[in-house]
């Protein structure tokens, strides 16, 4: 059964940034982290960036392939396929979660079908696919549509970072070509790039005037000058800096449409406060997103 027009739902982690909507077709899964014995959510993040500073550790939390399958459940019988994006398997447990949620799901039934797709990108690059994908299923279009265009777009994302401190990527050991033959005690930023997989440092900065220069320069080297794009902002407890990004980015990029979002916990554990950076994804007239704007 198709509701509303929508032949394909979405289900996505809170790390993208989405409201759940299931009468609308999107299913958001909860990431949670925990410090001490208080376990915090997506609005909880103020709390965690001052905890943090103060020495606290955190750990997060993966989603069980039960929590996948409610969120299977709770858009059965209203469409024809259901397609399921995750971060990088190597980055977290929730594509194995999700793949044995679908397998579990899929015993005893015909429809819908569930494809569950690890995208190659996180925080805000992976948050610009799901936007991507959630419009087009808005717009009513097929599974085969989808999937194709969850493909492109993360071929085509980039995102751009810097962080405050190394302190806290370190302690979780995912992004060791940020931390190579940098410390702390230079009091450096690296700024990294998110790419096909792949992330890479671009550049170095002391200060929060350094950033902004060396994330206004990759955008205008690295994105392509002949596109429109979708920005998607972020920041960890730094929403000046974001705003003052976002004044620098307009002036030297063709912006389809933009936003600013606050990492989700689940995410800024790993960055720490103070993190702040920009995702692109490039857009062509057609596509529904536009449209939607």
């Amino acid at each position: 059964m198709v509701v509303n027009g929508r032949r394909v739902a979405l289900v996505v982690d809170s790390g993208a940034a989405l409201e759940q909507r299931p009468d609308g077709g999107l299913a958001v899964v909860p990431m949670y982290v925990l410090i001490g014995d208080t376990t915090l959510d997506s609005a909880a993040d103020g709390e965690m960036y001052v905890r943090l500073r103060r020495g606290e550790r955190a750990t997060t939390s993966t989603p069980s392939p039960g929590d996948y399958l409610t969120a299977f459940e709770s858009l059965a019988g209203r469409v024809e396929s259901i397609i399921c994006l995750t971060i990088p398997a190597r980055w977290s447990g929730t594509f194995a979660s999700a793949t044995i949620a679908a397998r579990m799901f899929g015993v005893d039934r015909e429809a819908p079908t569930i494809d569950v797709v690890e995208t190659p990108t996180a925080a805000v690059g992976y948050g610009l696919v799901a936007r991507i994908a959630a419009a087009l299923c808005e717009a009513g279009a097929d599974r085969a549509a989808v999937l194709s265009r969850v493909r492109s777009a993360c071929e085509e994302v980039r995102m751009y970072g810097a962080l405050e401190t190394l302190e806290y990527v370190a302690r979780s050991g995912r992004v060791p070509a940020l931390v190579a033959g940098v410390s702390d005690a230079l009091h450096v930023r690296p700024v990294f790039e998110m790419h096909g997989g792949g992330t890479a440092r671009v550049g170095l900065a002391r200060t929060e005037g350094g950033v902004l220069r060396a994330l206004e320069r990759v955008a205008q080297e690295r994105l392509d000058p002949a596109r429109r794009h979708w920005l998607m902002l972020f920041h960890a407890d730094a929403g000046d800096t974001a705003r003052r990004l976002r004044e620098r980015l307009l002036t030297v990029c063709d912006v389809a449409r933009d936003e600013t979002v606050a990492l989700a916990p689940i995410i800024g554990v790993y960055t720490g406060p103070g993190a702040v950076g920009f995702g692109a994804l490039p857009m062509d007239d057609s596509d529904p997103a536009l449209m939607q704007a």
